[in-house]
């Protein structure tokens, strides 16, 4: 047997297990498994949809479960005797633990894009979900409404936002042994009321344009006296100058009778 007789493996839940076996021998020996369970495997034989043997011997195990923790033993063996070695795997396991701040708060102005991020470490790996404050579960690599989408990292993502975006997004990183949260706390500036306030200026700004126009008797006033101040004028000059004034004020009076 070309490796120590006995060794130690540590593997994160969730993560894979690949254990080597190398012999030499004459003839050539063949290699086998023993498992914790006592069951035999080899590379000419059945496995499993996790564990299988490979032609070099080694062992691998593709996803780590509590129950593959023990003693796995390799034994080496031809026509003149046999070798073994064995190796002890622990499997641990860790609760999710988000990398970014619990609480995050953003404001934003209308249009805008959004990135809130969520990544998470544990064993096995977590899955993450992001709620949306109308209570719809996104996971990643989801589309929602053309403007919202988890990315395969854990990042949400929103093209433009708008008054309807604001609100709690709360991210769930969970495995088998435990869960974290992150909320992310979204409010759009102007809102909702920035936009009736806006309307109500533009209303009102309207309204003032429609009622602000001066009545006819008043450029008729204003005719009379610009007369009277021409007074002083030639007889010739003064008949022009009435019928100038007048004219511009019946043009007046029909445009706003």
């Amino acid at each position: 047997m070309q490796l120590a007789s006995y060794r130690e493996a540590t593997i994160h839940q969730g993560g894979e297990v690949h254990l080597e076996c190398q012999a030499d021998g004459v003839p050539a020996p063949l290699l086998s498994w023993v498992l914790p369970d006592r069951s035999v495997m080899t590379s000419a034989g059945p496995s499993t949809s996790r564990i299988s043997v490979d032609t070099n011997g080694t062992l691998h195990i593709s996803v780590t479960l509590p129950s593959d923790r023990g003693v796995y033993r390799c034994v080496a063996s031809n026509s003149a005797g046999a070798a073994s070695t064995s190796v002890r795997v622990h499997v641990s396991s860790l609760p999710p633990v988000i990398q970014q701040p619990r609480e995050e708060h953003l404001l934003l102005s209308p249009g805008r894009p959004v990135y809130a991020h969520c990544s998470a470490r544990g064993a096995p790996p977590p899955t993450l979900r992001w709620r949306i404050p109308d209570g719809t579960l996104v996971r990643p690599s989801q589309f929602l409404h053309g403007n919202l989408f988890v990315l395969t990292n854990g990042t949400l993502h929103i093209r433009k936002v708008g008054p309807k975006d604001s609100g709690s997004y709360e991210c769930t990183a969970s495995n088998a042994v435990g869960t974290d949260k992150r909320t992310v706390k979204l409010k759009i500036e102007g809102g909702a009321e920035g936009e009736r306030r806006q309307g109500e200026v533009s209303h009102k700004g309207v309204k003032a344009v429609a009622t602000e126009r001066p009545p006819s008797s008043s450029l008729i006033n204003d005719t009379g006296l610009s007369i009277s101040n021409h007074r002083e004028t030639t007889e010739g000059e003064q008949k022009n100058r009435n019928v100038i004034k007048l004219q511009f004020s019946a043009a007046s009076d029909a445009k706003f009778v």
